[in-house]
């Protein structure tokens, strides 16, 4: 390129300089008005002689009529010649105050600075004029009398930089001055600049660029071009940079001397420029700011922002981002910020993480206060962090995918040496056999193969639903460990051997998973979960383990050989990060041509490199601790196990039971061996994971919202309102009525012996104490003897007695809705408690009086079975 020829040093202007010409131009006038009074005889001739010399110098120099030859040999000449104006109004008023002093004495002094007081007068109209004349100066060197030093090279210019032609013969004093001495002679001169009137004001010079703005006359815009410029400075068009000021009549200016870094395509700037945010590029409508070297990477960090023609950044392909850097994925990392406008782009000249970091020891593993954990280091330098247990939160779950040999071994390895020296009760679920000795040798509990695998899961879940219970029972929102009562995670690997769609066992198997992600952050139970695809149909599929794991916990994308991204949304971090970006190896390409010569490659694998993050954290390219063999870690005596938990030493015939049976569904909607839906006890059946509700099960819930809360009568209720109350409506509301009333959930109502249309209360149809019913059918007694009846009656005895005695109500109306029992089993009831004499007898009104209290519940029913004995 060709950059302005080099001036000496020496010639500088000094702004301090000229600034001190210009105070000095101000002030001789009214010094000499106050000291040519006090001068003597000689002193007042040398004084007249030297204004005569000084006067008729100013003035050829006002007229323009002085020698460049002499002006060149005068220190300061271009400032005498740039201010001859001022100088010469100085001059002229100088000599009046220097005539009047010496001549008139203090008399003329007084006369001339304060007769502008004795108005109108003759010397008053002299003063006016004279201290008109003397504030003219300073009003035409205002500018230079505010401006500050002027700049050297690699320093602020001066804010106020624009200079008057100089004399073409001048040499300028330095690169600043050259500058503006260009400027003004060619592009700002008032007959012969190209943009007349249009002035620089320089802001920064520096060795690679210089600054400024560019200002135009009023009621004119900035028209000068960078072509303009670029001739005037010879430098190339795109190497000058225009923008817009405050308004039409003001531009900012940008003149690199050098290749500025945006057109440079082998620094992070220029390829951005050039092939990024190009228009149809990979983020277009992007800059980069806040440009840094990284001297972890070797390479450069800056900071990606949207233009103003966009409002968001949109989500990269981070394979097509690399290529557009010209280079390999291994060597950009690209990390989108919480601002949706902000990333962060790094360009490496090496990625530190093909080193590994040897594991550091077991600090980096103890949970902090708010539960964190570092496994490892990202590409930025930052530690690689997930979290175990959040304070306020609880348990926080897990997800690692990626293929074999990608290090998911080694992260979950990682994780349990975590949980194990936190003091948690680890359960591990190893369908393949061991495949990790060392999480087998911490776990309390370990399952190996599929149904070792699926024991540890129901054991876990046995553990599960003690805690529900327990949670219930005390009251408890969220969970505390202690030694007795530990954090008890689940760790399952390859879990779609359990969970697959093909898998022998998946309904049982979803089922727990489901549960556990469902409850068991709250309960000190989280779930980390190991697949080679982090696919909801390879997971169980089911909602609650996307939201509760893929969405909610910590997630960690080690390579997949697959394009990842398309099994499954990933969560808003993680936008456009894509596993199967990750090689399996770090490897180079190989020579096009074999050369014996040369050493064979051995690259060595991506093992443990990984996309990783906490909930709504920044995730980054990192890689896992380099740990071999976690086992040496272990503190065997410090195994820790829910002692809390009674069932304990049955774990094994735990683990032997299945949870949910054939005739039950994954959703837990049938009830299990002991009664309770899923096995879960009642305390956890609205948090146990349902199916979508039925149009019977909204017909029911909304009765029981509108039934008499002490059941002692029977709410009446039009199809309509259940309409409105439950959303189902047409055909599907009928056919559920209808249904209902077959199962005698419902019944119609019975007004004068007839059944009003569309009106229907809860529970069997009830019966009068004659023992007909609203159609005036005969009702037979109920068969004392019948087997089905009796065991009914049996099952279902203590729990109408505790209703009964706890709510101090013997409604026939109530028992039925609450038991959910027919009318015959409910007369049995109640005249069972008759003869134990809990009851009274039915009065003419229908109801009955109860005559135990609560605190005779144990006696009055140790009675009842002795007088009755179960079936």
């Amino acid at each position: 390129m060709n950059t302005p020829a080099p001036v000496p040093a020496d010639a500088a202007r000094p702004a301090a300089t000229e600034r001190a010409a210009a105070w000095a131009t101000t002030l001789t006038p009214v010094v000499t008005a106050v000291g040519a009074p006090f001068l003597d005889g000689g002193a007042a001739f040398t004084a007249t002689l030297a204004y005569g010399a000084a006067g008729g110098f100013l003035a050829a120099n006002y007229l323009n009529k002085l020698p460049d030859a002499l002006l060149a040999q005068i220190p300061g000449a271009e400032i005498v010649r740039a201010h001859r104006s001022p100088m010469f109004v100085s001059t002229l008023t100088s000599g009046v105050a220097l005539a009047l002093g010496t001549l008139g004495g203090t008399l003329g002094t007084d006369a001339l600075v304060g007769g502008i007081l004795d108005q109108p007068s003759i010397p008053g109209i002299v003063s006016l004029g004279w201290w008109g004349a003397v504030l003219l100066v300073p009003y035409k060197l205002r500018t230079v009398l505010r401006r500050k030093n002027r700049p050297t090279p690699g320093t602020a210019a001066a804010p106020h930089a624009t200079i008057h032609p100089p004399n073409p013969a001048l040499v300028p004093f330095g690169p600043a001055d050259e500058i503006l001495m260009l400027w003004a002679r060619h592009i700002s001169h008032p007959t012969t600049g190209a943009h007349k009137g249009q002035e620089l004001i320089l802001r920064t010079v520096t060795a690679e660029r210089w600054t400024g703005t560019v200002t135009a006359p009023l009621g004119a815009a900035v028209n000068v071009t960078e072509q303009i410029i670029s001739s005037l400075f010879r430098v190339r068009p795109e190497w000058v940079i225009l923008t817009p000021g405050a308004h039409a009549g003001e531009q900012h200016i940008t003149v690199h001397r050098t290749a500025p870094p945006t057109l440079d395509p082998s620094t992070l700037a220029g390829a951005w420029a050039k092939h990024v945010a190009r228009t149809g590029g990979v983020l277009a409508h992007t800059h980069l700011e806040n440009i840094q070297d990284d001297p972890n990477t070797g390479g450069q960090v800056a900071l990606v922002v949207a233009n103003d023609t966009i409002d968001a950044l949109p989500t990269p392909d981070r394979r097509a981002l690399a290529g557009a850097l010209r280079t390999t994925p291994l060597l950009v990392s690209y990390e989108p910020r919480l601002n949706p406008r902000e990333a962060v782009i790094r360009l490496m000249e090496h990625n530190p993480l093909e080193e590994g970091v040897e594991f550091p020891g077991v600090d980096v593993l103890r949970p902090d206060t708010h539960g964190y954990i570092t496994i490892g280091r990202g590409i930025s330098g930052f530690p690689a962090r997930i979290q175990l247990f959040d304070p306020k939160l609880g348990a926080q779950h897990a997800l690692i995918a990626g293929v074999t040999g990608s290090g998911k071994g080694g992260t979950l390895q990682l994780i349990a040496l975590a949980h194990h020296l936190n003091g948690s009760a680890i359960f591990n679920a190893d369908p393949k056999g061991s495949s990790n000795p060392a999480i087998d040798k911490m776990a309390a509990y370990s399952g190996l193969g599929i149904d070792g695998a699926l024991g540890a899961l129901r054991v876990w879940y046995a553990l599960l639903q003690h805690r529900v219970a327990e949670s219930a029972r005390l009251g408890q929102k969220n969970f505390q460990p202690s030694p007795d009562r530990p954090w008890a995670p689940l760790i399952l690997d390859e879990a779609s051997k359990l969970l697959g769609e093909t898998a022998e066992h998946k309904k049982e198997a979803t089922f727990i998973i489901n549960a556990g992600a469902t409850l068991g952050r709250s309960l000190g139970m989280p779930v980390a979960l190991a697949n080679q695809l982090m696919q909801l149909a390879q997971l169980g599929g089911d909602a609650a383990i996307r939201d509760n794991i893929f969405y909610g916990g910590s997630l960690i994308l080690l390579r997949s050989d697959s394009q990842q991204k398309h099994l499954v949304d990933l969560p808003e971090n993680f936008a456009g990060c894509n596993p199967a970006d990750i090689p399996a190896a770090w490897a180079e390409d190989r020579a096009l041509v074999f050369d014996p010569t040369l050493p064979d490659n051995h690259p060595s694998r991506t093992f443990g490199l990984a996309f990783a993050a906490a909930p709504g954290a920044h995730p980054e390219m990192m890689r896992n601790w380099i740990l071999e063999d976690a086992a040496l870690y272990i503190d065997h005596d410090a195994i820790a196990i829910p002692a809390d938990w009674s069932d304990w030493d049955r774990r094994d015939e735990i683990a032997a039971t299945p949870v949910i049976t054939d005739g039950q569904d994954s959703g837990g909607q049938a009830k299990g061996g002991n009664g309770h839906f899923g096995g879960l006890p009642p305390a956890a059946w609205d948090a146990a994971p349902k199916k979508p509700t039925t149009a019977e099960e909204k017909i029911l819930a909304a009765f029981a919202d509108l039934d008499d809360p002490l059941g002692l009568e029977t709410i009446y209720v039009h199809k309509d309102q259940i309409a409105a109350a439950t959303r189902v409506e047409g055909r599907t509301l009928d056919n559920a009525l209808t249904g209902l009333t077959k199962k005698g959930k419902l019944h119609r109502q019975v007004a004068d012996g007839k059944k009003i249309p569309g009106h229907y209360g809860l529970g069997a149809e009830p019966r009068t104490s004659t023992g007909t019913d609203g159609a005036g059918a005969e009702i037979a007694d109920a068969d004392p003897q019948d087997e089905a009846l009796s065991r009914e009656v049996n099952e279902l005895l203590p729990l109408a007695i505790d209703l009964v005695v706890t709510t101090q109500h013997a409604s026939r109306t109530m028992l039925q809705r609450k038991l959910r029992t027919r009318w015959q089993t409910t007369q049995a009831l109640l005249s069972i408690m008759e003869q134990a004499g809990i009851v009274t007898p039915e009065g003419a009104d229908g109801y009955r009086d109860v005559t135990a209290d609560q605190g005779e519940y144990d006696e009055i029913l140790s009675q009842v079975r002795r007088d009755r004995p179960a079936e």
